[in-house]
């Protein structure tokens, strides 16, 4: 039997190579990987030996594998944020809690949250009218619209007046998570000045969280929405309901994830319109003709396809889950390298989604790419924003209606201008963010 080889890769430890700046650029870094090492590189980064992976056929296998291909357990960095929630629970707990979710994201129920959508962007588009002329942070704007929605949607509350201090308190803790030592990763009790930053923004968060769970407890009305399905739940063998830890986790999983991403997304997506005038001009064209000053409705949406492809390409070049990173249970091989128990692998939406092997002209934004005709010979795991596998994004269908909502109607009333010498930087925390924000000129059709 031929042994497995090992992966080529950079000699030494990455991390003490300060030309590489891979702590602050490390998307950057991995596309490097790729030209430098081909479809498959290992590297020592800080403590940890990673295997890199740039073939769609070798991350199909991991995502699909779930019993070799885990999700990173100690010192995760959504473990941190998020607890035991979906997106970081594993084994026979996990297919209970996605059992249970993933009914509030079928067709039926989100045909119900068009009206609430419409209503919370008609709501920021009320504001603009009084900035038409002045220049506004997008980003910032979807964040703010796209948590509404949220609270909404999923929770039946209100949080306009929460956005300040869980905007503040998540930025906070993704970049004190992201700051940790690669080196020492000590116990979150140990007092360092990351650490209680951590402690301080997680509380920040527990409580706003907390405080929605709470409301909806001395609540006598009913409400069709996810946080009565989660409250209401019994297992069907113990007839136990969740504990309040679970609970928190799950809401706080939904409440970050469904929120944060799309919102990144849009903010990006504008910034791709802005400069991309021709763009801009023929998906207006098309919003213009299918939903006019009409309603939005399911059907209507469908009919968008321009518009969908404008979002798909954002989200090829600019992919908010823009690094999934799994840990191996046991030794496999992969393409004939040798993977082993306890070893990092690594796929990268962001890298795999530039590749030139894949991509003509990969930097350059053309939404035409995703016609059907173009993607029909396109490798599955070439473009993979939501992940894939089982754990594919459970609420993928919800954010990519929500995005088309929000742009439809941002489109249908307004230009937006970017100035001069604004150029985009990127933010690669746990999720990919514009650094500095994304600054338009607002103008009313």
């Amino acid at each position: 039997m031929t042994q497995a080889a090992t992966a080529p890769g950079p000699r030494g430890n990455v991390l003490l190579m300060p030309t590489r700046n891979i702590r602050k650029k490390t998307h950057e870094y991995l596309l490097r990987l790729e030209k430098e090492y081909g479809e498959i590189s290992k590297i020592k980064f800080g403590p940890f030996t990673v295997i890199y992976l740039a073939n769609p056929d070798y991350i199909e296998h991991v995502l699909l594998n779930r019993d070799i291909y885990t999700k990173v357990q100690e010192g995760g960095m959504l473990r941190i944020l998020l607890g035991n929630g979906l997106l970081t629970s594993e084994g026979d707990f996990w297919l209970k809690q996605r059992r249970l979710i993933q009914p509030v994201f079928h067709k039926q129920r989100l045909e119900r949250f068009i009206q609430k959508i419409s209503e919370s962007t008609d709501e920021m588009l009320g504001d603009w009218e009084k900035k038409n002329g002045e220049t506004v942070d997008v980003y910032n704007e979807m964040n703010r619209v796209t948590l509404d929605i949220v609270g909404k949607t999923l929770f039946s509350v209100n949080v306009k007046s929460e956005f300040d201090k869980v905007n503040s308190a998540l930025t906070k803790i993704m970049t004190a998570i992201r700051n940790r030592s690669r080196f020492m990763r000590f116990p979150l009790w140990v007092p360092l000045p990351s650490h209680l930053r951590i402690e301080h923004n997680r509380k920040v968060l527990d409580e706003t969280i907390s405080e929605i769970i709470n409301q909806r407890k001395g609540e006598t009305g009913k409400f069709d929405d996810l946080l009565t399905m989660l409250m209401e739940v019994e297992d069907a063998d113990t007839r136990e309901r969740m504990t309040d830890k679970q609970l928190r986790d799950e809401v706080l999983t939904i409440f970050i994830a469904g929120h944060e991403t799309t919102a990144n997304s849009l903010a990006f997506t504008l910034y791709l319109l802005s400069k991309n005038a021709e763009a801009k001009k023929k998906m207006q064209q098309e919003i213009d003709a299918v939903i006019g000053t009409g309603e939005i409705t399911f059907e209507k949406l469908h009919r968008l396809e321009y518009t969908t492809m404008v979002i798909k390409e954002s989200m090829r070049l600019y992919p908010p889950a823009w690094m999934i990173p799994r840990e191996a249970a046991k030794d496999d091989v992969i393409g004939g390298y040798q993977i082993r128990k306890g070893d990092k692998v690594l796929a990268s939406p962001y890298a795999m989604q530039r590749s030139p092997r894949y991509w003509s002209n990969p930097d350059a934004f053309m939404p035409e790419r995703f016609t059907a005709e173009n993607m029909k010979d396109m490798p599955r795991y070439a473009y993979f924003p939501f992940g894939g596998g089982a754990r594919m994004c459970v609420g993928n269908n919800f954010a990519m209606m929500e995005m088309q909502i929000v742009l439809a109607k941002i489109c249908a009333q307004f230009d937006f201008v970017l100035p001069e010498n604004f150029e985009l930087e990127l933010l690669p925390l746990i999720t990919l963010r514009p650094k500095e924000g994304v600054p338009v000129k607002l103008v009313k059709r």
